[in-house]
């Protein structure tokens, strides 16, 4: 039987990429400004002027305005262009996100402690990336970068600074659910397969996804660790052939982040979260990576024989 074939199904890949961009920025728009407008009523007309001033939220209000708007975020720039691309590309929804296969119980649970045993090695990384300097010529724009890095901390620092329980779950929610779903979504399920298709480079795909991935949360302190992070969420994506294992890959480190956080400022933890996973000695450190390895290896060995589909 003839099947009807979707707008996007025989294009190019940098067609592709060009209207997947073009939905990214429509859709965020869109949403945005569809949020502004269901803000207004329970907040208050003072909703613009408290996204202007991010960095200095003065009240429980703000920091609920803010948290609304990290909703409406991920919503617009990650989850609904991944959402409606692939429904301009194909019908077969779950099988080209890659949504239609479960990853193996033993994929998992290396997957669980692959994100705690490489913690100091991200967390060398850190390092690594707070003594980098831009040239003296550009210091205009290192100060730019700075001020940028230290605004984001205070926001989530603010996002994440609770006592309730309610606070916690929603903190997890927002965090560890969502963040996780519609990041893998847009830069594990989809672009890795548009940037495969053009530079027909499975490695150079998972390369170049990690790097936007880093870049689009404009931390540049912290870009190289999230850009390590990024290359280990797309070889999980690649090598179990389910989208489902770097979202909960993604899901363990940034759940594992709020819940450091939460109990550290309870007290009940001694461990600041960005100490969380350091360590000065160098055996355990060697060992972290070798088990990191291995466990890495252990998952690609049980689906050495997939080929990842375009």
């Amino acid at each position: 039987m003839y099947r009807h074939k979707r707008f996007l199904e025989e294009q190019s890949p940098f067609v592709k990429l060009t209207v997947f961009i073009i939905l990214i920025l429509a859709s965020t728009f869109l949403v945005f400004f569809v949020g502004i407008l269901i803000a207004m009523p329970f907040f208050g007309t003072d909703v613009l002027h408290i996204l202007s001033e991010a960095g200095n939220l003065n009240s429980e209000q703000d920091i609920y305005i803010m948290k609304y708007f990290q909703l409406v975020s991920q919503f617009g720039v990650f989850i609904i262009p991944s959402l409606l691309f692939t429904l301009l590309i194909t019908p077969h929804f779950f099988s080209y996100l890659k949504l239609n296969k479960a990853p193996g119980m033993i994929s998992v649970m290396a997957t669980f402690l692959l994100i705690f045993t490489i913690l100091p090695g991200i967390n060398w990384l850190v390092q690594i990336n707070e003594i980098l300097s831009l040239p003296t010529w550009l210091h205009v724009v290192e100060d730019w970068m700075k001020e940028s890095e230290t605004e984001a901390a205070r926001l989530t620092e603010a996002f994440l600074k609770t006592d309730s329980v309610t606070g916690l779950l929603f903190n997890l929610f927002m965090i560890g659910v969502l963040a996780s779903i519609g990041e893998e979504l847009l830069f594990r399920g989809i672009l890795i397969k548009l940037l495969n298709q053009w530079v027909n480079n499975i490695h150079v795909a998972v390369i170049i996804s990690a790097i936007l991935f880093s870049m689009f949360h404009l931390q540049f302190f912290g870009f190289l660790p999230r850009t390590m992070l990024g290359i280990i969420f797309g070889y999980l994506f690649v090598w179990s052939g389910s989208l489902w294992l770097p979202i909960f890959a993604h899901f363990i480190n940034n759940s594992s982040a709020v819940l450091v956080y939460y109990f550290y400022h309870k007290g009940d933890y001694e461990t600041p979260v960005e100490e969380f996973g350091t360590t000065e000695n160098s055996l355990l450190f060697a060992t972290s990576i070798l088990i990191s390895v291995s466990l890495m290896f252990l998952i690609y060995n049980r689906d050495k024989n997939k080929v990842f589909g375009n």
